[in-house]
């Protein structure tokens, strides 16, 4: 959610999922609120229990579903443009577990020097909040936590920053206000990814 809107496309695949088991589909507000959580505790947030067939079910119908309804927010791509023109690395961490494939399908893979996920490209690693995600980020570029930040949409990511002691910055494109944000340790909070640029130019990173 912090530079697409997947929210409807989590949403049709779960409620596919509970229409073949007659299980009662959820609304968007439901998905909004665990909208980062890791697959098998959203699935028990969301139809009230987890089975692996479930998730299977959900991971053999959902590809459709991404390329129809997952699009990127109106300035998402300027957005990264304007930083990959300033020599900015941009990494991303998911807790999908392969999340270059909805990179690739949304076209925004070309704007990233790295996508880490759950299972790649590090192989199984801890899902955030653990810092592992960021570390190997970290790692991988050889770049200092004083010359990086990240953003992220929910209580999640502000975590997953704290627990890597990096700067985290909140974006109102999930269920957090800005003063949520702040108030659970976010360093900045903003409303849309433009203004990630002034703070970069900002803060000489």
């Amino acid at each position: 959610m912090t530079i697409v809107d997947s929210s409807y496309a989590i949403m049709a695949g779960f409620n596919y999922v509970a229409r073949k088991n007659n299980i009662p589909e959820v609304d968007h507000d439901k998905v909004m609120k665990y909208i980062a959580c890791p697959i098998n505790e959203y699935c028990k947030n969301l139809l009230g229990d987890f089975k692996p067939e479930w998730i299977q079910m959900y991971r053999d119908n959902n590809a459709e579903y991404e390329r129809k309804l997952i699009k990127p927010f109106d300035d998402t791509i300027p957005t990264l443009e304007k930083l990959k023109s300033m020599g900015i690395i941009l990494a991303m961490a998911s807790n999908r577990e392969l999340p270059s494939r909805v990179c690739e399908r949304t076209g925004l893979n070309k704007y990233f020097n790295l996508i880490v996920g759950a299972l790649e490209p590090f192989g199984k690693i801890p899902y955030k909040p653990d810092p592992v995600m960021l570390n190997k980020i970290l790692e991988y570029f050889k770049i200092s936590r004083e010359n990086a930040i990240y953003i992220g949409d929910a209580e999640i990511d502000i975590k997953t920053a704290i627990n890597s002691n990096m700067r985290g910055i909140g974006i109102t494109k999930g269920n957090l206000t800005a003063e949520e944000f702040i108030k659970i340790g976010a360093w900045k909070s903003i409303n849309n990814l433009s203004e990630l640029i002034e703070i970069v130019n900002s803060e000489n990173i």
